[in-house]
């Protein structure tokens, strides 16, 4: 490679499109280990965290409301926005998912607590969940090595996967997002790739080089990739999973995990940070 074309991979990996706009204020919800985030539509943030109560809403202006969940929780992991407008989690301790309504009404629990299995009903360690635009829903089944395919219902469909490194089997299915044509990609932390598929399971196309992939979310024609072990952040290009950028250091990241997306803003949580990092787009 010529040096002139060498300083400009250099220049293009190290000035982030993406930079820090600062941090959520969670003092009120009493923080511990950070796991997951999302947004609804009327702006309210709601935080998944391993301290003492583990569900935490906030307003649109990040203002703390509320906390719900102590006791529930063995080991939480991610929280999501239902199309029904309900706040699901996993919880990778007790194998389960729980359904709350926004104000923190438990209306009903998926799976056995503290009753790990890898039929239908049951799950292992369980770790992410999204819905198709059918409001169809899939769960990543981490501990079983597996993607769980359920009707709006909350009927079983369909199952894929295994342990294993060939394409279609996992490590761990550890995080997941969907694009507008409800393909599904799958952060195989272990194998260090992401894995993409149709929704009825078929293998699409594996990305790799840019170590596990903790947590992702599309912006456009990109993807932001968040790297806990090295505490980066990638950003990729859709269609290809080609490296547009990385950067970071422990110093600006503290093991980036799961994040969300709302009004342009990317809201990143760091699992040893107990915070939530909020990106918004460099200014060119």
């Amino acid at each position: 490679m010529k040096l002139s074309a060498l300083i400009l991979l250099t220049l293009s990996l190290t000035a982030a499109t993406w930079q820090s706009a600062g941090f959520l204020d969670l003092a009120p919800a009493k923080p511990g280990v950070m796991s997951g985030i999302d947004i609804d539509s009327k702006g309210n943030i709601y935080v998944l965290h391993r301290g003492e109560v583990n569900i935490a809403k906030f307003d649109a202006k990040g203002k703390y409301i509320k906390s719900w969940g102590a006791g529930m929780f063995k080991v939480a992991h991610v929280i999501k926005v239902g199309p029904d407008g309900n706040i699901w989690t996993t919880d990778n301790g007790n194998h389960v998912l729980r359904v709350f309504t926004p104000d923190g009404e438990l209306l009903r629990t998926i799976g056995e607590v503290n009753v790990p299995g890898n039929d239908a009903k049951h799950f292992r360690s369980p770790d992410d969940i999204l819905w198709d635009s059918r409001g169809h829903y899939y769960v990543a089944d981490a501990g079983n090595a597996r993607i769980i395919h359920y009707d709006a219902q909350g009927n079983f469909v369909n199952q894929w996967g295994k342990k294993g490194k060939l394409p279609g089997e996992f490590s761990a299915a550890h995080s997941m997002t969907i694009d507008n044509q409800d393909q599904i990609y799958v952060g195989d932390r272990g194998n260090s790739r992401i894995q993409v598929f149709k929704n009825d399971g078929k293998f699409v196309a594996e990305w790799t080089g840019f170590g596990n992939s903790f947590g992702m979310a599309i912006l456009g024609n990109t993807m932001l990739s968040s790297e806990g072990d090295t505490n980066q952040m990638y950003l990729l290009e859709m269609g290809t999973g080609k490296i547009l950028e990385k950067w970071g250091a422990p110093d600006e990241f503290q093991l980036p995990h799961l994040m969300a997306v709302h009004k342009g803003q990317v809201y990143l949580t760091e699992v040893k940070g107990n915070r939530i990092q909020i990106l918004k787009k460099a200014k060119r």
